[in-house]
């Protein structure tokens, strides 16, 4: 049984004349005579019955109606599927994203612009450290990564989101708390709550780096690598730990807060990463948006430079 033998079927019951079937269906009518008597010798079954000058549905032909007009009706559903998933219509992305850097980043903004391009693809969000990402990628376990770092690696294209001040979070009863300007000496003697080295090894080494450079050795009271969990101990007085400028909205007040440290000399930033050999026809549109945001972040980071060199030649001039 064939499909055409299933259509070819159908406009006869509707129409209930050979003739007018034929002509529906732009055939002639001995060979959709033909394709019809196989069919219901195929079956075992007479499906037609005589009718005035037309044929009516026998109860197996009434059966067979009803199935017929399901199996084609997947069968186009299934095929209009296979088509939008080509044409990267429908389907899933999956992003593993650095944790805690999804609010206080660009990610939100730029799904939900890929959302209203792409409504029917579905998004996945996977927490993981930006090494866990790399492998991921290699792997072909997630389309996008969404971290702090990126490797040196070729097989990996990437683009920087956001670039944000790496400050430090304190209890707001705190006496840094009440200080206009935290320097790096200032966190000599205190308690301080880390995510374990291996969450985020690049950005736990850059801060010991920076602090040693400024001759203080870190206190690490914990390893903490629940984040809520770490912000409730800072909060309650256990200790204090780094967080990225735009965390303060965050949290709560009464409880703690963001303030910068003025020698500390680093920044936390947001990068999408991805394989171009894995980039399908679904990631296209999203890999399309982020390189649009970085392109936008480079403009406005290359504006102020360049006012700053005008102003500089108009001075000379002058």
């Amino acid at each position: 049984m064939e499909l055409r033998h299933l259509r070819y079927f159908i406009a006869i019951a509707e129409e209930e004349n050979f003739r007018r079937a034929a002509e529906k269906l732009h055939v002639s009518q001995s060979p959709l005579s033909r394709q019809m008597q196989q069919l219901q010798e195929e079956i075992g079954a007479e499906l037609f019955a005589p009718s005035g000058r037309g044929v009516k549905l026998t109860p197996a032909g009434r059966l067979l109606l009803d199935r017929a007009k399901t199996i084609l009706s997947d069968v186009d559903a299934a095929a209009k599927e296979a088509r939008e998933t080509a044409e990267g219509q429908i389907g899933t992305v999956t992003i593993g994203f650095e944790s805690g850097s999804a609010y206080v980043g660009p990610l939100s903004t730029i799904l939900t612009r890929f959302r209203e391009q792409a409504p029917r693809v579905n998004v996945e969000l996977v927490p993981m450290s930006s090494a866990q990402q790399w492998d991921a990628l290699r792997a072909g376990q997630i389309s996008l990564g969404y971290g702090n770092y990126v490797p040196d690696d070729s097989s990996l294209q990437s683009v920087v989101l956001a670039r944000h001040r790496l400050g430090i979070i304190v209890p707001e009863q705190h006496p840094l708390a009440t200080k206009s300007m935290i320097k790096v000496k200032d966190l000599a003697n205190e308690p301080m709550l880390m995510d374990p080295r291996k969450s985020n090894p690049r950005l736990y080494d850059d801060i010991i780096a920076a602090v040693r450079a400024r001759g203080v050795t870190l206190n690490v009271a914990s390893e903490i690598l629940d984040g809520e969990a770490l912000l409730t101990l800072v909060a309650s007085g256990f200790g204090l730990t780094f967080g990225a400028e735009p965390a303060a909205p965050f949290l709560a007040v009464g409880t703690a807060i963001w303030k910068p440290v003025s020698d500390l000399g680093l920044e936390m930033r947001n990068i999408a990463m991805w394989r171009p050999d894995a980039q399908s026809v679904l990631l296209r549109p999203l890999v399309d948006l982020v390189r649009e945001f970085g392109a936008a972040l480079r403009d406005r980071e290359i504006r102020p430079r360049r006012q700053e060199s005008e102003r500089r030649r108009r001075r000379r001039r002058g």
